[in-house]
């Protein structure tokens, strides 16, 4: 029952509140006042805090943290000197036993509001922590931005409800969610970028040429790939940047440019054009090794990956008869990680380049029971690479699946489907769709792949008779 306006907390007015929960994804802290709640940005649950009413509306409203009567017990010192500006890794300061408590109970919560799912009588296995939890990303994106007259590259500043957002970006002198490389790969292109007065792109004016500087790592081989992303315009000879960054940083064996006119801030390679090293580089799961483009997608936690992928086989029964069609396949690390398990593969993917990576790939690792297809996932009834195949495995991206192409799916009408998602809300959307389709879940099994950010992926198996 919604309060009466009177009785909610007045603007401006102080509060003194026990923080009970994090809200994701922006993890603010949750606390109540007389049963009307309130978010405070830089809160953590356990936490008494003194808090200024900002913004107030009906349901819910913010709160500006004075300051912190009592830390909560879950408290840690950030280890990263960024920690507070940067939009990373937003759960630094919060112990990562307890990011775990919180990221299970985020899911069993939304499970229940948003897919209706009642979770007694589900095998719910406890969250799998990431192997690492500093140094463990294999990509990082960064953006270019200016202060004080120089070029900068970091991420954009984390986002306010107390102010207007004009994406800002927080230099960075190293990550310690990617790679201790950092603090040598930035200098390069930010000296780089001054030596040729560029002007860094802002996506809220749409002005600008240097957009991202993205860096990819293989955590096995410690090979390094960079990749520039600008709009339209002329670049200098990229081979002296070859030359300097080769020279400064010798990890880095493969240097890429890319063009993106979009209007946002979203990373897309309209041409791409490869300057110097190898093409790719390569990285391992378990024991098949796996070429790693620009435009490949390849999970950024790789041992977090490997956890997760060599579970699949326990969670759902896998023999020499079947056959498994992986749908969203990407470069298909899951499919061909799978193969020795099946007697068919058949992998599906709407970009021509992840299939092509995903074939190659194959021929590195010699598997033979594999193959893979260019097409979307809404038309799977149209070409049928498998009339019905024994397993499903979908991955899609965080979206979920259109309504066209979950009616695809139930069109195949595979007995047994494993879902991996990395979004509970859409995860429970896509759910509460199967279970009407008389799908039963058995096992749901969450991993976290992003330590001290609100992200988790999450595999659930469904059967139906």
């Amino acid at each position: 029952m919604t309060k009466n306006k009177s009785s909610l907390p007045r603007v401006g007015s102080l509060h003194s509140i026990l923080i009970h929960d994090i809200a994701f994804p922006n993890n603010y802290g949750v606390g109540k006042i007389d049963g009307y709640v309130l978010f405070v940005p830089g809160a953590l649950p356990g936490d008494q805090a003194r808090v200024e009413i900002t913004k107030r509306g009906k349901q819910f409203g913010y709160g500006n943290l004075i300051t912190i009567e009592e830390p909560s017990s879950y408290r840690v010192e950030p280890f990263c000197p960024h920690f507070g500006l940067c939009g990373g890794c937003t759960l630094q300061n919060l112990a990562y036993d307890h990011q775990l408590i919180i990221k299970e109970n985020y899911l069993r919560q939304t499970l229940k509001r948003l897919g209706n799912i009642d979770l007694n009588g589900i095998e719910v296995s406890p969250i799998t922590p990431s192997p690492e939890t500093s140094f463990y990303r294999s990509k990082i994106e960064l953006a270019f931005g200016e202060q004080d007259g120089r070029v900068t590259l970091g991420f954009r500043e984390r986002v306010s409800p107390f102010k207007d957002y004009h994406a800002p970006v927080v230099p960075l002198r190293e990550c310690h969610a990617f790679s201790p490389l950092t603090e040598q790969i930035i200098p390069v292109f930010t000296d780089f970028a001054q030596s040729n007065h560029f002007i860094p792109y802002n996506p809220v004016t749409k002005q600008g040429f240097l957009r991202h500087l993205i860096v990819r790592e293989s955590k096995s081989t410690g090979e390094v790939m960079c990749i520039l992303e600008t709009t339209t315009g002329i670049l200098p000879d990229m081979k002296h940047c070859w030359h300097t960054l080769t020279q400064e940083v010798p990890k880095v064996t493969s240097l890429y440019s890319a063009i993106n006119n979009g209007q946002t801030d979203v990373i897309r390679y309209e041409k791409i054009f490869h300057i110097g090293g190898k093409s790719f580089i390569e990285e391992k799961l378990g024991p098949f090794t796996f070429r790693v483009y620009p435009q490949s997608f390849f999970q950024p936690n790789t041992e977090a990956a490997e956890k997760l992928y060599t579970k699949i086989p326990g969670l759902i029964a896998l023999d020499k008869n079947q056959i498994l069609l992986g749908l969203y396949c990407g470069a298909g690390p899951i499919e061909i990680f799978l193969s020795p398990h099946v007697r068919e593969v058949i992998g599906i993917d709407s970009l021509p380049e992840n299939i092509n990576n995903a074939i190659e790939n194959c021929q590195t690792n010699a598997v033979a029971n594999c193959s893979f297809q260019a097409m979307t996932v809404e038309n799977l009834l149209k070409t049928r690479p498998v009339q019905r195949p024994d397993i499903l495995i979908i991955d899609p991206p965080r979206t979920g699946m259109t309504g066209e192409a979950l009616a695809a799916i139930l069109g195949l009408g595979p007995v047994d489907i494993v879902y991996i998602s990395c979004n509970p809300s859409t995860l429970a959307r896509d759910l509460k769709l199967f279970r009407e389709k008389k799908y039963v879940i058995e096992k749901i099994a969450p991993f976290d792949f992003f330590p001290h950010a609100s992200h988790l992926e999450t595999v659930v198996c469904l059967h139906r008779d």
